[in-house]
């Protein structure tokens, strides 16, 4: 099993319980994060060295990640495992699953790439190259059944998981925060090079919130310790007198804290989403990396409850627009619109309904059939 980022270390890790439950004997190897690791796990290489977002920044880290790939592939043919499965992550993953389909190794990708936002024809290759896609919302298996290529919908896990998420109540005491008193969470994304760009933006757009709402705190969750630093830099810079608690991770906590959010896209918009929470969404890559984008893309949506609902639920700023002068005033009217937060927080219930499966356990049985396990 191989996942890239925090998303797909989540998903790995329900995987890995609802296998275990059919298969106590079941080993686990490839490359993961803590909650892969805690599952059981044996990851090659840390997680992180794959989390790596955008055509340039991809192209800084090539030669180390055409090098874990190629370790990745000597592995399962050494090993012969009875399945592998890719999470995500697809530009990795789909090599690695070439190469065990190929060798007769069952090959299953979770999580199906974004072919409805751009680049479809690509499934032509993505067949010849799995035996099967777990696909997480209902509209992608047409584009699968468009190309015969086995697929299930499996829903999100988070829709389900978020049912055990703490309350309000509880986080703000787990954190040491008043119940009267208002947060808003800053979730700058779960890769490095998201943190890089939006940490001092996001640090500014809370000192503006602040002068309008002296009684206002933050909280914001550290993917890890480096995010960290960069985010304790950028409040030395910008932060001065802030009202602000970081986490270590705990990003889940850091939403439940909250009243409103601002949220770098990704998976936290869905999560934040299902949560009930409304949110802004601003984003900055690198320009290069934009450009090429902006000119494959067929949505015209980057947050995933935009792209559920087919319209603009959540404001979006992205690159140029990504502006502390923008963000703020956005966020600003969120906070004090009753209005727009209710528009939100209605389409998101709906979604939550929609998106709520037994996630794993629709999974591994896909996984039996396409694997013969």
């Amino acid at each position: 099993m191989i996942a890239g980022e925090a998303s797909g270390d989540l998903l790995g890790a329900d995987l890995i319980r609802s296998l275990k439950h059919d298969y106590p004997q079941a080993e686990f190897k490839g490359i993961g994060g803590q909650q892969m690791i805690a599952q059981g796990l044996q990851s090659w290489v840390p997680m992180e060295k794959l989390s790596v977002m955008g055509f340039f920044e991809v192209i800084k880290h090539l030669p180390e990640l055409i090098s874990i790939r190629r370790f990745c592939i000597q592995q399962l043919l050494k090993t012969r495992p009875g399945a592998v499965i890719g999470i995500d992550a697809p530009d990795f993953n789909f090599k690695i699953e070439a190469a065990a389909k190929q060798a007769g190794i069952p090959a299953i990708h979770y999580v199906g790439p974004s072919v409805w936002a751009w680049r479809e024809k690509r499934l032509k290759t993505i067949k010849k190259q799995v035996d099967g896609v777990l696909v997480l919302f209902p509209f992608e298996l047409e584009y699968y059944q468009k190309y015969g290529i086995p697929a299930k919908c499996v829903g999100h896990p988070l829709a389900t998981q978020v049912l055990k998420a703490p309350t309000q109540s509880f986080a703000r005491e787990t954190l040491s925060i008043a119940k009267d008193v208002p947060v808003t969470g800053l979730l700058p994304g779960s890769r490095m090079s998201e943190v890089h760009l939006m940490a001092d933006i996001y640090i500014q757009v809370a000192v503006h919130i602040q002068t309008i709402h002296p009684k206002m705190q933050f909280v914001i969750p550290c993917i890890h310790a480096e995010a960290k630093q960069r985010i304790e830099k950028a409040i030395t810079d910008y932060g001065s007198g802030l009202k602000v608690t970081l986490l270590d991770q705990q990003a889940q906590l850091a939403m439940a804290a909250s009243d409103q959010l601002l949220v770098t896209s990704g998976t936290a918009t869905l999560e934040a989403a299902l949560m009930q929470r409304p949110m802004i969404l601003a984003m900055k890559i690198h320009p290069v990396s934009y450009w090429i984008m902006k000119r494959l893309a067929t949505t015209q949506w980057i947050g995933l409850p935009n792209i559920l609902a087919k319209k603009t639920l959540v404001p979006e700023y992205i690159q140029a627009e990504a502006t502390v002068q923008n963000i703020s005033l956005a966020l600003a009217k969120l906070i004090q619109d009753p209005k727009l937060r209710h528009l939100q927080l209605s389409a998101f219930k709906e979604q939550a309904e929609q998106l709520q499966q037994d996630t794993s356990a629709i999974a591994v049985k896909a996984i039996q059939h396409w694997a013969n396990l």
